[in-house]
């Protein structure tokens, strides 16, 4: 995805490529100005490019990895990044950024809502399921696939959210009903 940033880091990048090879070609990599504008690349002009690209790579947000599940215990028939379903052993798998994951059985789940935390205009969604524990009665299950930078594409990850919870509610009620 282009952003702002990205088209500015470019264009410095560009302009500092191009003034190397201006120097470079007009005074050959053996006059005194070449060696100057040279070290002056190197000083001056390389540092802040290495941070204008090493920062945002340090720094980016790393996509989860998928849970491996054995198959013999939980085979799941859709999944997310933080939430699977199988609907064969009646089965859903979370996964908590705080509490880690856990596996729960349809009769586990006493209620299911959505919320979302909204901090300095960063949204995230997330499914907030009760369950019948004593140590740790409520989980969190974030949908953060896409940026929640951007309205569009917080958007998305609501819409995922609120797929999730009327397949949830549907799962639940299920149970009830046979």
């Amino acid at each position: 995805m282009w952003t702002l940033f990205n088209v500015v880091r470019w264009l410095i990048t560009g302009a500092a490529l191009w003034w190397l090879c201006s120097v470079v070609f007009e005074k050959g990599t053996t006059a005194e100005g070449a060696v100057f504008g040279l070290m002056l690349f190197g000083q001056v002009v390389f540092w802040p490019l290495a941070l204008l690209w090493g920062l945002p790579w340090l720094f980016r947000r790393r996509t989860p990895k998928f849970k491996k599940h054995r198959p013999e215990e939980f085979e799941p028939t859709i999944s997310h990044d933080h939430i699977a379903l199988d609907l064969g052993r009646d089965t859903i798998w979370i996964r908590d950024p705080v509490k880690g994951e856990r596996y729960l059985r349809r009769a586990e789940v006493l209620a299911i809502r959505t919320g979302e935390y909204n901090y300095k205009g960063i949204v995230t969604h997330r499914l907030e399921v009760q369950v019948r524990d004593v140590v740790n009665p409520f989980w969190l299950v974030p949908f953060v696939r896409h940026s929640d930078r951007w309205l569009k594409s917080t958007a998305v990850n609501e819409t995922e959210r609120d797929e999730w919870f009327a397949r949830m509610k549907a799962w639940l009620i299920e149970a009830r009903t046979t």
